[in-house]
């Protein structure tokens, strides 16, 4: 049975009138389709689990809502499984049932509605009122959590072009308190498409964990192979083949240099990858290259296999909202290069070679420079280890904690920065 809405929550612990204290209560909620979990967890569970691990530290209360995949879960926050939401734990006619709702509603997330109640049920039972409540790429939460939470702020955290199906989105616009972006480039982007008031759009950029992606040691010393990575989803808006290509075409010539391609294809055909034309061709090439094909990675074994590499493409065809994993190749001591779209230039700071993808013959230069010149690939290597080491999720959660009324300051560049 769906959760009510007909009242709002008022807990026994409930600050109203109160002044805040140094100790929030914040809640996140993790997207429907993403569990929050070591062996699986994507871009925004990391997001999630880095922020509260930086909350934490500064002495708040952190509570994540997410769904889980039976893995054990990422170590920040406390975790409140979301149950009863998700494909798999549902029957045949409630999947038809949600369905036609979710149709009719004009969500965007499929199963909305049970994940709507999923969320009413988990926040009843927590003891203590959240006082800041996070929500990534989704237009459409925040209408129930205002009536739910009249006094908590209520923030969107979009790391994506996010659509909505919502026609009007005046009462979305209205129970937000703060909007945030990954980037500058999805800062514009939302302002254009949906007409939001800057003063209250901030700019917050992932940052990077220090501890777990760290160079090896004397990983600037020249080396007899170039060992070139790709990480990511295995689709053809991530450019896989785009670095391959290019590692082929200087094999070819005679160099040193290697290719591993690691990443799974979710999200991509769901079912029928084996008989894709592109992943086809794409194991082709890779058979070809004599290149390693790792499949997908888990969470915590990804540093790992940065440090052992020297060079990451980060070739996105489309628009990348960020890059979170040019900082995590960066941090563990690899040059990049990467695609000159959407929010990658202001991910790697100026400190990667930056190249469009469309242009085979602009990659395969910039990765032969790296590749010929051992001085050159060891300046982009330091290069890279200093830009990462200015990116820290200490920065980046301050945004989380302003007041309820307060008003973002706007930087030189005219944008709103935390």
């Amino acid at each position: 049975m769906e959760a009510p809405l007909d009242k709002a929550i008022v807990y026994p612990t409930d600050p109203a009138g109160e002044s805040r204290s140094r100790r929030e209560s914040i809640c996140f909620l993790n997207i429907p389709i993403e569990f929050y979990s070591k062996a699986s967890g994507g871009a925004i569970s990391t997001i999630i689990s880095e922020s509260a691990r930086a909350l934490e530290m500064r002495g708040h209360d952190v509570t994540v809502l997410t769904r889980g995949d039976g893995s054990p879960a990422l170590p920040n926050g406390k975790v409140k499984w979301l149950t009863g939401c998700g494909r798999e734990e549902l029957t045949f006619w409630q999947r038809r049932f949600s369905g036609l709702r979710w149709r009719f509603n004009q969500w965007d997330w499929p199963y909305f509605d049970r994940y709507r109640s999923a969320i009413i049920r988990s926040l009843r039972a927590l003891a203590q009122t959240p006082e800041t409540i996070v929500v990534f790429n989704d237009l459409i939460s925040p209408i129930f959590l205002r009536q739910l939470l009249p006094r908590a702020r209520i923030c969107v955290w979009l790391q994506n072009e996010q659509c909505t199906r919502l026609p009007d989105l005046s009462a979305s616009k209205a129970a937000v308190s703060h909007w945030l972006a990954c980037s500058h480039y999805i800062r514009d982007w939302t302002l254009s498409r949906y007409g939001m008031d800057p003063a209250r759009f901030s700019v917050a950029p992932s940052g990077v964990n220090q501890e777990e992606f760290h160079p090896r040691s004397e990983f600037d010393e020249a080396v007899k192979t170039v060992r070139v990575l790709f990480v990511g989803r295995i689709d053809p808006n991530k450019g896989p083949d785009v670095a391959i290509d290019a590692v082929a075409a200087l094999r070819a010539e005679g160099l040193a240099v290697t290719m591993t391609v690691a990443g799974g294809k979710w999200f991509y055909r769901q079912g029928d990858e084996e008989a894709d034309p592109y992943l086809l061709s794409l194991h082709e090439k890779i058979v070809a290259s004599q290149a390693t094909e790792l499949g997908h990675v888990p969470r915590d074994r990804i540093a790992e296999v940065f440090r052992e590499h020297d060079v990451v493409c980060i070739l996105s065809r489309s628009n990348e909202p960020f890059g979170l994993v040019a900082l995590e190749a960066m941090a563990s001591g690899c040059a990049v290069i990467a695609s000159n779209r959407g929010g990658l230039p202001e991910a790697c700071g100026g400190a990667a070679a930056l190249v469009n993808p469309d242009d085979k013959g602009a990659v395969i230069s910039a990765l032969r420079r790296l590749v010929v010149s051992p001085d050159e690939l060891s300046a982009a290597k330091r290069k890279a280890v200093a830009r990462a080491a200015t990116a820290s999720w200490d920065d980046t959660v301050v945004c989380l904690e302003k007041p309820r009324n307060s008003k973002p300051a706007l930087s030189p560049a005219g944008f709103s920065r935390c």
